[in-house]
C-alpha cells in the first residue's frame, strides 16, 4: 500500500482552516468600515496570510496528481467529489428552507445544484471539475517538455498571462494625484492583456507538479522569514492601497500576484514540516479532517449564517472590535463543520454501503 503524505494532509488542514479564517473576514464586517489605524493594518496582514486558502488547495492538485493518466478509473475519481458536494448542496438547502425561511422548490432545488448556488462556498467545485477533467492533458502537456528548464519556462509563461494583468492593470495613471490617495477611484489603466487571467488554477496546478517533481531547495528558516516579511510586505500595500475607504481588492484576489508568492512560501514551508515526532493522536486528527476538507469547507457557509449572525454579531456590534474574537469564533465555526461534515460523510458512507447490499 503506497504510503500516506503526512505533510499534504498538513497543507489541507491549514488550507481548510485558512477557509474559514477568511470567512471571519467577510462575515465580521471587515469590508464595510474605512482601513484606518493599527488594528486595520493587522487585519490587512491577516488577510493577506489566510488568502492562500484556495491556492494551497489548488498547488496540492498539481503536487497529488502530476501523473495521473487518462483511464476509466482517472474519471470515476471524482464521483465522491460529487458525492459530498450534492449532500452539502442538500445540507444547505434544507438549512435556507427551515431556518431561513425561503422558498424552495425541487425544481428550484436541482437548478441550485446544478447550477453551484444551492452550497453557497461551491463555486470552488465549479472549478474543480473543469481542472480534474484537463488533469491528464495538463500532464501530457507537462511531461511532454524535456527539461527543467522547459517546464521553468511553462509555468513563467502561465504567470504571465493569469497573474500579471493582476498585478500591473490596477493603477490609475491617468487621474493626477491618484498614488496619495489610492481608495479615492478603482478606475484603473491596463498595461497588460488580462484575457487568460481566468486559467489561474492551471498556473497553480503546474506549479503544485513542478514542486513534486523537482521540490524548492531553500532552508525553513529562509523560507519562513520570507513568508513574513512577505505577508507584512503585503499586508502594509494593501493598507496603503484602502488607506482611509473600504478595502480595495487590487492585486490581492485569488489570482493576485500577492497570493502566488505567499501561498508558494507557505506550501514549501509546510511541505518540509519535520511530522515524524508527532503524537499519534494529532497525526490521525491531522489525517481525519485532511479526509473531510472538502465537507468542511462546503458545510461551513451553514456554520457561518448561525454563528456570525445569531450569537456573534448581535452581541458585538462595534465591527473594529470583532477581530479581537478571532481566537474564540473561528475555532467554533471549524469544530461545528467538522462535526457538520463528519455527518456528511457518514450518510454517504451508509448509502454506499446500501447500496452494495441490493446489488
Amino acid at each position: 500500500m503506497k504510503q500516506r503524505d503526512r505533510n499534504a494532509d498538513l497543507i489541507r488542514c491549514v488550507a481548510v482552516y485558512s477557509v474559514l479564517s477568511v470567512h471571519f473576514l467577510l462575515n465580521s464586517g471587515f469590508y464595510s468600515v474605512p482601513v484606518v489605524g493599527w488594528d486595520m493594518l493587522i487585519m490587512c496582514m491577516v488577510r493577506s496570510l489566510f488568502m492562500v486558502c484556495v491556492p494551497l488547495f489548488m498547488i496540492l492538485s498539481g503536487y497529488l496528481m502530476w501523473q495521473k493518466v487518462l483511464s476509466r478509473r482517472y474519471y470515476r475519481g471524482i464521483l465522491k467529489t460529487l458525492e459530498i458536494y450534492v449532500l452539502a448542496s442538500i445540507a444547505c438547502l434544507l438549512f435556507k428552507r427551515f431556518a431561513q425561511g425561503e422558498s424552495i422548490t425541487l425544481r428550484s432545488a436541482l437548478l441550485g445544484i446544478l447550477d453551484y448556488d444551492a452550497a453557497n462556498y461551491a463555486w470552488y467545485i465549479e472549478m474543480y471539475i473543469g481542472l480534474f477533467l484537463m488533469i491528464p492533458f495538463l500532464n501530457l502537456a507537462y511531461h511532454g517538455l524535456k527539461s527543467r528548464r522547459e517546464k521553468q519556462v511553462l509555468i513563467l509563461t502561465m504567470v504571465l498571462l493569469t497573474f500579471l494583468p493582476k498585478m500591473l492593470n490596477n493603477f490609475n495613471l491617468t487621474q493626477p494625484g491618484w498614488f496619495a490617495a489610492p481608495s479615492s477611484s478603482e478606475t484603473y489603466d491596463p498595461l497588460v492583456p488580462g484575457f487568460f487571467t481566468a486559467m489561474y488554477p492551471i498556473t497553480y496546478y503546474f506549479i503544485g507538479a513542478y514542486l513534486r517533481e523537482y521540490d524548492w531547495k531553500i532552508s525553513r528558516k529562509r523560507n519562513l522569514l520570507l513568508l513574513v516579511l512577505a505577508v507584512m510586505l503585503f499586508g502594509c500595500y494593501n493598507f496603503y492601497r484602502s488607506d482611509g475607504g473600504n478595502f480595495v481588492w487590487a492585486a490581492n484576489s485569488t489570482w493576485g500576484g500577492e497570493n502566488l508568492i505567499t501561498a508558494v512560501l507557505l506550501f514549501t514551508l509546510l511541505l518540509h514540516v519535520n511530522l515524524e515526532r508527532m503524537p499519534r493522536m494529532l497525526q490521525g486528527a491531522m489525517l481525519y479532517i485532511s479526509q473531510i476538507s472538502l465537507g468542511i469547507y462546503l458545510v461551513s457557509w451553514i456554520f457561518d449564517k448561525i454563528v456570525y449572525n445569531e450569537f456573534f454579531k448581535p452581541y458585538v456590534t462595534v465591527t473594529n472590535e470583532r477581530w479581537k474574537y478571532y481566537f474564540l469564533v473561528v475555532p467554533c465555526v471549524f469544530l461545528l463543520s467538522t462535526g457538520g461534515a463528519s455527518l456528511l460523510y457518514l450518510i454517504r458512507d451508509v448509502l454506499h454501503r446500501a447500496g452494495k447490499r441490493k446489488k
